[in-house]
């Protein structure tokens, strides 16, 4: 039998010191995440971080919300009740004329990127604005479409009133367009558009689509948004987390079956063939050029911001362009 004396203690003792030492460990930042509405592909990069642990690896304690629509986010976000949100810049400019403080911090939708849906006739398909002259379109009663679609409307020469807008309850939209009692709905990329195309199919229709975007609408869609203070309080934090959701985003767009999986994993009660579709639909909102272009082009945050006033009546006194958006954390 060996006598280990007073070894054991010593080594504690020890160990003790060492830790006394170094001091006391640092604690992970709390990061929340508020994805302005249901997880989908749209926002798979913070949610492939999450999964994959790059999140714990930055120091980051990060949790994700559901959300409830872009203006909501945007209040909560800049409420306090959220560090960063999933947010468009119309709802940051309409937020700083409210006296709030948000600001972008990271690109995601590098376009705009909604258009405009209907289901495809054989012997009438429409293939561009002069088409949808007289139509009738379906919004949700708080859907920026009530604001956008006239104002784009007027850029491309047509009168504010060509197509009628009617606002219906968001639930009732997509199955409003199916059924034939609208002409043309709204979609978004990596969003709603892949479930409205699945819903279509499923009852042996076809929906086409008409992009904002190839019709002069040259404006930025969501991004990551957080508050002035957080900016100034938390950059490296907030910093970290854009690149390990940007790291997301990169797998995502390299490897959609597998981003797909995680997304189940994580949510199980999403749909496989939707996710994959929004996920696949990434590319084009993230990556235009090939690579992801995570900062702000001030050119384009101009042309963004003349769409906002023209569309929304904002205060050209009252907020700029420049108050929109920094590239300091994305860079």
């Amino acid at each position: 039998m060996y006598n280990h004396g007073r070894r054991p203690c010593a080594m504690a003792a020890a160990a003790a010191l060492a830790i006394l030492a170094a001091g006391p460990a640092k604690a992970a930042e709390e990061i929340s995440f508020n994805m302005a509405w249901l997880p989908q592909g749209s926002v798979a990069g913070p949610i492939i971080a999450e999964a994959k642990g790059w999140f714990d690896e930055a120091g980051l304690n990060v949790k994700l919300s559901r959300g409830y629509g872009g203006s909501r986010t945007a209040n909560e976000v800049d409420q306090g009740m959220f560090t960063v949100g999933y947010v468009d810049p119309i709802n940051v400019g309409l937020n700083r004329q409210n006296g709030g403080s948000l600001r972008m911090i990271g690109v995601i939708n590098g376009v705009w990127p909604a258009g405009v849906c209907y289901v495809k006739k054989d012997d009438d398909d429409l293939r561009g604005i002069d088409d949808l002259v007289g139509l009738k379109m379906g919004g949700g009663a708080a859907s920026p479409v009530h604001n956008i679609l006239p104002a784009w409307l007027e850029m491309n020469g047509r009168k504010r009133d060509d197509i009628s807008l009617l606002r219906l309850e968001p639930a009732v939209v997509d199955a409003s367009l199916l059924e034939g009692r609208i002409d043309l709905a709204e979609c978004w990329r990596a969003s709603n558009r892949a479930v409205l195309q699945k819903i279509a199919r499923e009852n042996g229709k076809e929906v086409g689509w008409i992009e904002y975007s190839d019709h002069g609408l040259n404006a930025y869609g969501s991004g990551f948004v957080a508050t002035e203070a957080s900016i100034a309080e938390i950059p490296e934090a907030l910093e970290a987390f854009l690149q390990a959701s940007y790291r997301g985003y990169e797998f995502a767009m390299k490897e959609p079956e597998a981003a797909t999986d995680i997304l189940l994993a994580e949510y199980p009660s999403l749909d496989r063939e939707i996710t994959l579709q929004q996920i696949r639909e990434l590319p084009s909102l993230l990556a235009p050029s090939g690579e992801i272009e995570a900062t702000f082009d001030v050119d384009r945050i101009g042309a963004t911001y003349t769409l906002m006033t023209e569309a929304f009546g904002l205060d050209p006194e009252g907020v700029k362009p420049d108050q929109l958006f920094t590239n300091t954390l994305a860079e």
